[in-house]
């Protein structure tokens, strides 16, 4: 499968992910590493053999800020659709979290969305997003991204370098506020108090930050300028 051609060409073999021709690293998020955020047990086979899903970072990596390639195959736990473990982002020197921008590139994804109430409930936005489409981050929400399709879902992503991801309320609260399942219904996780959701295509979300971009890896490579509020959030609201 090629992803891209230029400014890199990208492409995946299987698991195996080839940047300009080099094999690129690879890392894997294991079903035990993800255990206590899944809505059920899953069987002892799947539980000894299963990766979850695959991490190639550090595609690309200008100005302290990284491109990396996530892919998730299509393979579900009991009802529960394949996704990524969950984690919040730490607050940058601004005063804001830092947020990140993914973009699917094969494949159809629903990103759950979460932000913590001062009263500790939360609201969630659920966003949908198609190939080509770009998904902001917004300062202060914690992620969990799911394949949603019947095709293996990759994602290209950008996110600044120097943090470290907290992952401890997904591990503690059993995953995000919805478990999202594998004919498309959603069952709200019982650890949660939601006080607001809604429904949200990518365009629609990126608009509502004024966040515009066609493609991550193009963009980036020739003006990473652009993506300058990767590291400090306030400049995304800065005209």
């Amino acid at each position: 499968m090629v992803l891209y051609e230029k400014p890199l060409k990208i492409t995946l073999s299987g698991y195996l992910l080839f940047v300009n021709g080099n094999q690129h690293p690879k890392s894997a998020r294991t079903i035990p590493q993800m255990l206590r955020t899944l809505m059920s047990r899953p069987d002892l086979e799947m539980l000894e053999t299963l990766d979850m899903y695959f991490m190639y970072r550090n595609v690309l990596k200008k100005d302290g800020i990284r491109y990396d390639i996530t892919m998730i195959p299509p393979v579900p736990v009991g009802e529960e659709a394949p996704k990524t473990h969950g984690h919040y982002h730490p607050k940058s020197e601004d005063g804001l979290a830092y947020p990140e921008a993914y973009q699917v590139l094969e494949g159809s994804a629903i990103f759950i969305l979460q932000k913590k109430n001062r009263n500790g409930s939360v609201d969630v936005s659920i966003v949908s997003a198609k190939a080509r489409e770009v998904v902001l981050i917004p300062s202060g929400y914690g992620h969990v991204t799911i394949n949603s399709g019947q095709d293996t879902l990759v994602l290209g992503n950008l996110v600044y370098d120097r943090f470290e991801p907290m992952y401890s309320e997904f591990d503690e609260n059993r995953g995000a506020a919805y478990y999202y399942l594998r004919d498309g219904s959603m069952v709200q996780n019982g650890n949660y108090i939601v006080e607001k959701n809604e429904r949200l295509t990518a365009a629609e979300l990126d608009a509502r930050y004024g966040f515009a971009c066609r493609d991550l890896l193009v963009e980036f490579s020739d003006n990473p300028e652009k993506f300058a509020f990767l590291q400090k959030p306030k400049l995304l609201f800065k005209s």
